[in-house]
């Protein structure tokens, strides 16, 4: 059933930088083989590789038990004991549609829909040998036996790489399988609901080892086991998943890292406000909330035949009370910084701890400037940030400057002062940072610092994130109130 190739090509050499992005993700593929050699009845849909592994979500009727995996690990050392060859194969549109379609495979049916035209279309072969049969029979197991027993030397899926060259390269004693869990298709609860394998895959037995270690040592530290068994904080599923409740002993804690953070933003210049937690819909559509951050947003509530929403972030507020009234450019740089608690649409199956909630006090500011400001000012946060982030003990920083993306709000001069001053600061800095070019859906510029746990280590520690916006949509889409130099609004 495979179509005819003249002359498949091996897998490239791997380098350095993605030895360990190929070798788990090539482990995804050799799980995905065993679990439909086990278990033939069952669709693929995707298997990449993670920060600390792989998974592969499968849509098989019967729930994955410990006693399956253990059968599918030991497949998979069959497999990698086999060092089988891997072959990417570069394929025609309807050749590959035709085949997926026979297999009866609708999810790589979908991915192949979502692959856009022009786009290299690749699969990768599993232990088929070169050249490779062509057989009538409707299996992702290209081999001319109808068994399943003996079509588990050769296995095929849609993919664009990359790959280890061959099986073997794996250590069949460096990888574990750690848990299945419930994943809808594409993060749709509306779509069908699969089961997602995760594993764990190293280059030898002893980063293994060590990265279990940490793992148990990370449960250990959970934050959400220590704020049980110290007394901080609590999630009352009586009032709803996502929704903390902080205990005297937490709240006392909390108090002193927000004080703390008051002198620091009083140090560096702001003044702080205070703002209500729900407006009038129309606040949002004015700013332009709706449009792009709709999704986020709780349903609204009807109040005296108005709509009324909670609100996701503080922005509109604090351009409201700058526009309360009339500033000079004398004023300006003005700083405006707010612990303000947001409310933010989850889903349940995402929520954890503290990291991810329905509602949570955001550290949040504001600063008006004039535009020949913009680069000091954001130099200015910059420092600001390092300060606080350093005296809590973070000081591994991964910074991402985001690019003006397809769906963007803003005329071409602002994105470019905007982009133009974020690049300036950071080059000042001395930050090293990467350029998402268009890649990350955000309306505006943006610098992203994501920053890792430093008490719980690497592989297993979370990330957090800080944001830096540079707009002036939001005040434009509100009016601005400013008598500029000339005198004149």
């Amino acid at each position: 059933m495979v179509s005819q190739v003249s002359r498949p090509q091996s897998a490239t050499s791997p380098s350095d930088a993605d030895q360990l992005a190929r070798l788990r993700h090539t482990c995804a593929h050799v799980l995905a083989m065993a679990v439909q050699t086990l278990f033939p009845e069952t669709k693929v849909t995707i298997g990449p590789c993670t920060d600390t592994g792989f998974y592969y979500d499968f849509d098989w009727a019967d729930p994955f038990t410990p006693e399956d995996l253990k059968q599918i690990t030991k497949k998979m050392r069959r497999i990698i004991g086999q060092n089988l060859p891997i072959i990417r194969e570069t394929v025609a549109r309807d050749d590959i549609r035709a085949e997926i379609e026979q297999l009866n495979e609708p999810y790589k049916l979908e991915i192949l829909d979502s692959i856009p035209s022009g786009e290299a279309i690749t699969r990768y072969y599993i232990g088929c040998p070169d050249p490779l049969p062509v057989t009538a029979e409707p299996s992702l197991f290209d081999s001319p036996s109808a068994k399943p027993s003996d079509q588990a030397n050769c296995w095929w899926d849609l993919c664009a790489g990359p790959h280890l060259s061959r099986t073997g390269e794996l250590h069949p004693k460096a990888f574990t399988l750690e848990s299945v869990a419930g994943a809808y298709w594409r993060g749709d609860e509306t779509q069908p609901q699969l089961q997602r394998i995760y594993g764990t895959a190293w280059e030898t037995p002893e980063q293994l080892k060590a990265y279990l270690k940490q793992k148990e040592e990370a449960k250990r530290r959970d934050h959400r086991k220590l704020g049980q068994a110290l007394n901080l904080f609590s999630i009352q599923e009586a009032a709803g998943g996502g929704l903390v409740f902080w205990h005297p002993k937490g709240a006392r804690m909390r108090l002193l890292i927000e004080d703390y953070w008051r002198q620091a933003h009083f140090q560096g210049g702001y003044e702080l406000l205070y703002t209500p937690h729900i407006a009038n819909r129309d606040l949002w559509q004015t700013s332009g909330h709706l449009d792009f951050y709709q999704e986020n947003m709780f349903e609204q509530i009807a109040v005296e035949a108005q709509q009324y929403q909670l609100k996701p972030m503080n922005c509109p507020f604090h351009v409201l009370t700058y526009q309360h009234q009339l500033h000079s450019y004398r004023e300006l740089p003005i700083r405006w910084a707010e612990l303000g608690t947001v409310y933010r649409y989850e889903r349940s199956g995402v929520l954890h701890g503290l990291m991810r909630v329905r509602g949570f006090t955001q550290d949040d500011a504001h600063i008006f400037c004039l535009p020949e400001q913009v680069t000091e000012e954001i130099l200015g946060v910059l420092n600001l940030t390092e300060q606080i982030l350093s005296d809590f003990g973070f000081t591994d920083y991964e910074v991402n400057l985001s690019t003006r993306p397809a769906k963007s709000v803003g005329n071409d001069d602002i994105w470019e002062l905007a982009t133009s001053s974020l690049q300036k600061a950071l080059d000042i800095k001395g930050w090293a940072y990467v350029t998402d070019e268009g890649a990350v859906p955000s309306t505006v510029p943006k610098s992203i610092l994501r920053f890792r746990m430093p008490s719980v280590g690497c592989g297993s520690a979370p990330h957090c994130r800080w944001t830096l916006t540079c707009r002036s949509d939001l005040i434009c889409n509100m009016s601005r109130r400013m008598v500029p130099d000339s005198g004149q609004l």
